[in-house]
């Protein structure tokens, strides 16, 4: 209280006493219900209708004289330390009662703690902790918990009855929302000794929540089967992650750490790796994902194999001849593999084999014929296959017949018509037309005149034989009589 205020009430009551007023037997004190901070310093006055030097103050605390009146004094307490608040005025034989104040000792917290709190997974419930120490009155404290500006609790003391500073302890359970990423909680804590002490608020530092919403399982995407010395492409999607940028991964094939690219979009995250082996049989990939405080993790077995390379020789042949066709394997191979040489129509050899041959006497007609080595491989009902192709080449000598080379030709006079004859034949023959023991440039147009007539000795020559052939033209005369 302003000791203005107290001297008012002094000199008030002075007055009063020396004008005589008849008024009962009283002692009074002032303030009745102060209220002063842990450690301070109070003035109280006390008054009474008898002589001052008859009244005294009864207080826990130490106190002194800094006033006198006819009928009051005014005492200073200081180090006002204790709990025990209760003061008395009294008069010494007098027949009034004494007058008490209570003295409200306040003390501001001397700390505002948050609990910790984990990393959230969204759709759980976690407690939110505030502790404060070390306040009084704990009746007049009201904690406020904060996320961002919405309040999520407001807890007050009113039934708290003990007057010495304390500790208290706020708990709310609240559920993680997938928005509270990021925002903040804080502690607000407000004692209100109005109207007659001061309105103190203090906050806690702040702490971040940080959520994360992973339902839905990561996604691998690989092919089951891979063959040995080559690459394959493997790509893993945590979908519908948030935030999808927090998402970390870690990718393993066959027991080793796999080296990825990390891409985000939209609420996508991947990761995209190449993975290789050169051990036959089983292995497994895994990939694991981890948000937050959530870890999920989804594995495939891929199947390593090994195929040989097939081989692939035949031998050139003239017609008549035998042919030896090979189909051999180089390189590793897993257990079951099979071997086959093929045509284009049927099966000519097979077997569960490392080399296989297949016997034929040479046609004029398997001339260019395709031959296929071929090796197969069946994992869980998927064939896997290597190939090689080659043409057969038949060597064979000439034949003209009718429709390579016409033995008949009729031209007119004047006209401009081309001597056409050609054979089959590997290689292909050289063909050349003699007349009258002249060379005729068959295949060039000319202009026919009657001494075109006639017959024409045609041979086709290779290195494998030869064929002839007598070619008849008759030339029509222009004018006829």
């Amino acid at each position: 209280m302003p000791r203005s205020f107290v001297l008012f009430l002094v000199a008030l009551g002075s007055w009063a006493f020396e004008k005589g007023f008849t008024e009962e037997n009283f002692v009074r004190i002032q303030p009745e219900n102060p209220v002063v901070q842990f450690g301070g310093s109070l003035e109280i006055n006390c008054s009474a209708n008898i002589e001052a030097n008859a009244i005294g103050l009864e207080t826990a605390f130490r106190r002194e004289i800094i006033g006198t009146g006819s009928n009051w004094k005014v005492f200073r307490l200081t180090n006002i330390s204790d709990w025990n608040t209760l003061s008395l005025c009294f008069a010494a034989d007098h027949k009034a009662k004494p007058a008490k104040a209570t003295i409200t000792v306040y003390k501001s917290p001397e700390g505002i703690e948050l609990d910790p709190v984990p990393e959230m997974e969204v759709g759980k419930q976690y407690n939110l902790i505030c502790r404060v120490s070390g306040v009084a009155p704990i009746r007049d404290l009201t904690v406020t918990l904060l996320k961002g500006e919405e309040q999520l609790l407001v807890k007050t003391f009113k039934d708290h009855t003990h007057p010495e500073a304390g500790a208290v302890v706020v708990n709310h359970h609240m559920i993680a929302q997938q928005n509270d990423y990021n925002k903040t909680i804080t502690c607000q804590t407000s004692l209100d000794l109005r109207p007659t002490g001061p309105l103190l608020k203090n906050t806690s530092h702040s702490i971040s929540l940080w959520t994360f919403d992973f339902a839905k399982a990561p996604l691998l995407h690989t092919g089951l089967f891979l063959e040995a010395g080559t690459l394959m492409k493997v790509t893993c999607d945590a979908p519908e992650a948030s935030p999808a940028d927090e998402a970390v991964f870690d990718l393993r094939f066959a027991g080793k750490s796999l080296t990825f690219n990390a891409t985000v979009m939209g609420g996508l995250a991947s990761a995209q790796a190449v993975i290789a082996s050169s051990s036959v049989g089983d292995h497994e990939l895994i990939c694991m994902v981890s948000l937050g405080p959530v870890t999920k993790n989804v594995k495939k077995t891929v199947n390593v194999f090994a195929l040989p390379k097939p081989i692939l020789q035949i031998g050139s042949s003239e017609a008549g001849q035998k042919v030896n066709i090979t189909c051999g394997a180089e390189g590793s191979a897993s257990p079951g593999f099979k071997m086959q040489i093929t045509d284009t129509a049927k099966i000519l050899a097979s077997g569960n084999v490392n080399f296989l041959q297949h016997e034929m006497i040479a046609r004029q007609e398997d001339d260019e014929r395709e031959f296929i080595c071929q090796v197969t491989l069946t994992i869980d009902g998927q064939v896997k296959e290597r190939s090689v192709s080659q043409i057969l080449t038949v060597f064979y000598g000439p034949q003209m017949d009718d429709s390579s080379c016409p033995r008949t030709w009729t031209w007119k006079e004047g006209s401009t018509t081309t001597l056409t004859c050609s054979a089959l034949g590997n290689p292909t023959p050289t063909v050349q037309c003699w007349k009258d023991g002249r060379l005729y440039n068959i295949g060039e147009p000319q202009l026919i005149q009657i001494d075109h007539d006639g017959i024409y000795q045609c041979n086709a020559t290779n290195q494998y034989g030869c064929d002839v052939r007598d070619v008849t033209v008759h030339v029509e005369c222009k004018f006829t009589l």
